[in-house]
C-alpha cells in the first residue's frame, strides 16, 4: 500500500514540475494574420503588440512609422475595387486599418473599417500605401503593417 501511495505520489509531484516549468517558460503570441487579395494570399506579422494571458504578459514595439517600418518590402498590389478579406488565427474584438502614404510618411487614411476592406468605398485613391491594421482580442492587442500599391481599374 506503501509503494502505491509514493508512486502516486511522485507522479504527482512530477506532473506538478512539468506544469509549473511549462507555464513559466510560456508567452502570448499575437495571432497569425493571411490576408488575401485577389486569390492572392500574404502572411503578415505583428509588429507591436501587447498580450496577456493565463497571468502572463508579453510586449514588443516596433517603435517606427509604418510607412519606413515597410519601405524595403515588396509592395501587394491590389485593385480600387479588390476586397481585403483578413483571416486571424483568433477573431478579433475590432479591426480597424489605417494607410500611410509611402511618399511624404503621413497619414492619408485613418479608421477604415469593415470585413472585408473595401478601398473602393473607402474612396481610396491609387498609390503606394503602408497599410497598418490595429486589432484587439479581450486579452490584448496587436499591430501587423504590410505595404500596398492600390492602381485604378
Amino acid at each position: 500500500m506503501k509503494t502505491i501511495f509514493w508512486g502516486i505520489s511522485a507522479l504527482l509531484l512530477f506532473a506538478i514540475i512539468i506544469g509549473w516549468n511549462t507555464y513559466k517558460s510560456y508567452k502570448p503570441t499575437p495571432p497569425e494574420l493571411e490576408m488575401t487579395v485577389d486569390s492572392q494570399k500574404v502572411e503578415v506579422k505583428a509588429t507591436t503588440y501587447s498580450l496577456r494571458k493565463w497571468g502572463r504578459a508579453t510586449a514588443a514595439d516596433s517603435n517606427t512609422d509604418p510607412a519606413v517600418f515597410v519601405r524595403e518590402f515588396p509592395p501587394i498590389m491590389v485593385n480600387r475595387n479588390d476586397s481585403i478579406n483578413m483571416q486571424f488565427e483568433h477573431s478579433p474584438i475590432s479591426v480597424t486599418c489605417y494607410l500611410w502614404d509611402m511618399n511624404t510618411g503621413g497619414l492619408a487614411y485613418k479608421s477604415l473599417d469593415g470585413l472585408p476592406l473595401n478601398l473602393a468605398q473607402a474612396k481610396v485613391s491609387s498609390g503606394d500605401y503602408a497599410m497598418e491594421i490595429r486589432a484587439k482580442w479581450e486579452v490584448g492587442y496587436a499591430l501587423y503593417n504590410i505595404r500596398i500599391q492600390v492602381n485604378e481599374d
